[in-house]
């Protein structure tokens, strides 16, 4: 518990926190600024419902934000202390290496957690002035659950830029890969149906297939495909963390 509290002590005192808020701002106001000019061209008010709106911004953000604002949270819990020179203290605390690290992972989820459920409200900030009206307690939970539901399933592949992280021990190998990981759900969005069981694209897809009925059928089940993702590469992960040298 010790270890945890140093941990969420240094999150309060860094900006991350603040930079993932604001990256988690840029799909509802990207998307409320979609459905405006939609308004625009047509002249006349759209009637989109508000959970559509709302599955809409989970898509975008994992399809092209979350990727990377999850791996840039998950690079510095583990590399910060490696590029501050502070490693080999931490590891030297009277704690095994792997519950230091389940802890920084668990530090790491937590903030994620505060970023995905922010999303909601600043979805609905950002859609109010659109669609006119405010959503009902049912459209508010099923796209809450929907945002935690795919913000699980994007969590399930941090454990691969942690490997990356731990391994490297710097930001830039981790977050090339991240924003590889971007350009693979680029690419997999103009592939066709056939292409959507691509791991980095599942979270965005499953999003997607909540209110596209048409393309549910072709989105695999998320924990099916990334459960064993996370398993495999945060034992990996503990294993590296346990067997490398830290100077």
């Amino acid at each position: 518990m010790a270890v945890l509290r140093a941990e969420l002590l240094k999150w309060r005192r860094s900006r991350v926190l603040l930079a993932v808020l604001l990256a988690t701002a840029v799909s509802p106001g990207f998307n409320a600024l979609l459905l405006w000019g939609a308004q625009r061209a047509s002249g006349a008010r759209l009637q989109v419902p508000w959970f559509e709106f709302l599955a809409q911004v989970a898509m975008f953000a994992h399809l092209l934000v979350y990727p990377l604002a999850f791996a840039f949270v998950g690079t510095y819990v583990i590399a910060r202390e490696f590029q501050e020179g502070t490693a080999s203290n931490l590891y030297a605390l009277p704690v095994s290496r792997a519950g230091i690290l389940l802890t920084k992972v668990g530090s790491a989820a937590v903030v994620l957690l505060v970023a995905v459920v922010g999303a909601v409200p600043l979805a609905v900030i950002a859609g109010l002035p659109v669609i006119g009206r405010l959503p009902t307690l049912d459209e508010t939970v099923r796209a809450l659950v929907l945002h935690l539901e795919t913000g699980l399933a994007q969590f399930l592949l941090l454990p691969v830029i942690l490997w990356l992280a731990a391994w490297a021990r710097n930001y830039i190998v981790p977050l090339a890969a991240a924003g590889f990981f971007v350009v693979t759900n680029i690419a997999t969005s103009f592939a066709g149906e056939d292409w959507l069981w691509i791991p980095t694209g599942i979270p965005a897809w499953t999003a997607q297939a909540s209110h596209v009925q048409e393309l549910a059928p072709h989105v695999p089940e998320w924990w099916l495909v990334l459960t064993p993702i996370f398993v495999v590469f945060l034992a990996l992960t503990v294993l590296w963390t346990m067997r490398t040298d830290i100077p």
